[in-house]
């Protein structure tokens, strides 16, 4: 009897806990959903852009929004049990090779493998994508949520001079130190995309790319909801041709 109970205690436990990974065999596709992910080229601000959406979609759909960027790091700190700043490097750093692990190990006894926070990072993504009302900033959520059936996919580009001039506006540098950063940071939020996609990128990934030179903040903010209702994220799927 006591065995029947414990059977029972575990299938409730891995049914809650991989309860957002139910796979769809119709689609090939996790239900979840519906959440929003967010790509950028640096210098191109998605914070205000995601604000917005959250107010508007709260509104129109009744159930709460919410924008996450650093609370992604957050979650995962608390699960490895450390400072979200000792995690936040492997946002802004090349992937290490086997011997930058080994050599790290021997180094820190609380040392903790690229591979293992980028794992960690990776499910309290797809946690947050799979519980869904949400709008996922950067850190290859364009990625880890491309399976969930209710999901919207948006990019921010811009002219690298554009960008530049909006940077200078926040460090005061010169604009070839502003060029170079923003190239810098492309190159590294790329990595981090395509170590998660295990292949380079493609921009088929994406709904819709905005060039945020040309359209005001809150022109994408309705553009975007707009379409999220034609694709069926919201409600209804319009029938595509």
């Amino acid at each position: 009897m006591e065995e029947v109970e414990m059977d029972n205690i575990l299938l409730k436990y891995m049914g809650n806990r991989f309860q957002p990974k139910i796979v769809d065999p119709r689609k090939g596709m996790f239900r979840g959903g519906p959440v929003v992910t967010i790509s950028r080229e640096c210098g191109c601000t998605a914070i205000n852009i995601a604000n917005r959406m959250a107010e508007k979609l709260t509104l129109k759909t009744g159930n709460r929004w919410t924008c996450l960027t650093k609370e992604i790091l957050e979650h995962s700190a608390k699960e490895l049990n450390l400072a979200p700043e000792k995690i936040e490097y492997v946002f802004n750093s090349p992937e290490k090779t086997a011997w930058d692990d080994i050599f790290a190990a021997l180094s820190s006894k609380y040392y903790q493998s690229d591979r293992k926070i980028k794992k960690t990072i990776s499910d309290v993504i797809r946690g947050f994508a799979s519980r869904g009302n949400c709008i996922i900033i950067g850190r290859g959520g364009v990625v880890l949520s491309q399976n969930i059936q209710r999901s919207f996919h948006m990019k921010l580009h811009a002219p690298i001079a554009w960008r530049a001039a909006q940077l200078q506006e926040i460090y005061k540098l010169s604009t070839k130190e502003m060029v170079d950063y923003a190239m810098e940071i492309d190159k590294k939020r790329e990595i981090l995309r395509n170590y998660f996609n295990k292949e380079p990128l493609s921009n088929t990934v994406f709904d819709v790319i905005y060039n945020a030179k040309n359209l005001s903040e809150e022109m994408i903010a309705d553009a975007s909801i707009h379409l999220m209702e034609l694709k069926g994220v919201l409600g209804k799927q319009m029938v595509m041709r």
